[in-house]
C-alpha cells in the first residue's frame, strides 16, 4: 500500500504535467497521477464513513486520505467543453468523471493549485475583466451581448471575441473561434443576436505579454512573430514563428496583478497583457494556462516554481 502525500489531475497528453512529474519524482516526492481519458483502467473508490480514496493502478494501491495528502496540482478544467456527438457510452463516461473531478474538493486539507471553485470562478470572462478594472488594471473598452452598441464608430476597429472558449466540431473537423478584428461597419453589418459576444476596442500598436503566475512569482515573457510586433490573436501564427523573450514589468503593474490573483484566489494564471501606448492593458488570466513552451524556450524554471509553492507549508 502507498499512501499518497501530492495528488496531480491532468491528461495523458499533457507536456506540462510531465515536467511537473519529474520534478517530482526527482524529489523524491510520494505522488500519484489520474490521467482523465485513463479513469476507466483504474479501480477508484472513495470511502465517506473514513474519508480515504484507494486507487488500483497497474497492480499498485495508492491511498489518498486528509490525513497524508498535502497538495493537489489540477491541471483537467473543471468542466469538459465539447459539442462533440458523442455515443452514449462516452457522454456518460465524460458527465460522471467530470463530476467525480469535482467532487475531489472534499480534500479540503490539501493546498490546491487551483482550486476547482476558484478555477471555475475566475474562467467567467466579464467577472475577470471586473475584478481587473476594480483594482486599477487598465482594460480595454468592453461590451457584452448579442446587440452592437449604438455608439461604436463605424470606421474604427473592434475585437471580437467569444465570451467561453468556443470549440465546435462538424463531421470531418474540429474548429476554435480565435478573437478576430472587424470594422465598425461591419460590425453592424453582422446578425450577431443567437449569442453573446465580447466586444472590446482595438489596440493600436500593441506588444503582446504572456505574465505567468505562481504564488507572489512572475514570469512576464513577450511575444513576437519573426521578432515583430503581432496585428490580432497571436495564436493564429505558426508556433515555430513565435517568439517568448523574457521581458520587464513595473512594479506597479506587478503589485496589481498579485492583487488580482488574491482576489480570485489563484495560486497558478497565466495572464494575458498589452503593451499599447505605453500603458498595460488587462486582456484575460487562465487558471489552466498553458506554460510547457515557456519553460523549455526561455528557460523560465515553471515547474520548479510550481513544485515548489506546492511543497511549500
Amino acid at each position: 500500500m502507498n499512501e499518497v502525500d501530492y495528488l496531480i489531475i491532468s491528461s495523458s497528453i499533457d507536456y506540462s504535467t510531465d515536467l511537473i512529474c519529474y520534478e517530482l519524482y526527482e524529489r523524491k516526492v510520494r505522488y500519484i497521477r489520474l490521467n482523465r481519458d485513463h479513469f476507466s483502467k483504474y479501480k477508484i473508490l472513495y470511502n465517506l464513513q473514513n474519508a480515504t480514496m484507494t486507487i488500483y493502478m497497474d497492480d499498485d494501491l495508492y491511498v489518498v486520505s486528509n490525513r497524508t495528502l498535502k497538495g493537489i496540482y489540477f491541471r483537467a478544467p473543471v468542466f469538459l467543453r465539447s459539442h462533440k456527438k458523442y455515443d452514449l457510452h462516452e457522454q456518460l463516461y465524460r458527465s460522471q468523471w467530470s463530476s467525480f473531478i469535482r467532487n475531489l474538493i472534499v480534500f479540503g486539507k490539501a493546498k490546491w493549485i487551483n482550486h476547482p471553485v476558484s478555477t471555475y470562478k475566475a474562467e467567467n470572462k466579464l467577472y475577470q475583466l471586473k475584478c481587473a478594472k476594480e483594482i486599477g488594471l487598465h482594460v480595454p473598452q468592453t461590451y457584452i451581448g448579442n446587440v452592437v452598441p449604438e455608439y461604436i464608430s463605424l470606421t474604427n476597429n473592434y475585437v471580437v471575441k467569444p465570451l467561453d472558449t468556443a470549440l465546435f466540431y462538424t463531421d470531418t473537423q474540429e474548429l476554435f473561434t480565435y478573437s478576430t478584428m472587424v470594422n465598425g461597419q461591419d460590425l453592424l453589418d453582422e446578425n450577431i443576436n443567437d449569442a453573446p459576444i465580447i466586444l472590446q476596442e482595438y489596440l493600436e500598436n500593441k506588444l503582446d505579454l504572456r505574465v505567468t503566475v505562481i504564488g507572489s512569482k512572475i514570469y512576464p515573457v513577450s511575444i513576437t512573430n519573426n521578432g515583430q510586433h503581432i496585428v490580432g490573436d497571436w495564436r493564429k501564427n505558426p508556433k515555430k514563428t513565435l517568439q517568448y523573450t523574457e521581458t520587464f514589468l513595473p512594479q506597479n503593474v506587478k503589485d496589481k496583478i498579485l492583487e488580482l490573483m488574491d482576489k480570485l484566489k489563484l495560486v497558478f494564471g497565466g495572464i494575458d497583457l498589452i503593451i499599447s501606448n505605453n500603458k498595460y492593458y488587462f486582456i484575460e488570466v487562465n487558471p489552466t494556462g498553458e506554460w510547457g513552451c515557456l519553460s523549455s524556450g526561455c528557460n523560465i524554471p515553471i515547474e520548479k516554481a510550481i513544485v515548489e509553492e506546492l511543497l511549500a507549508v
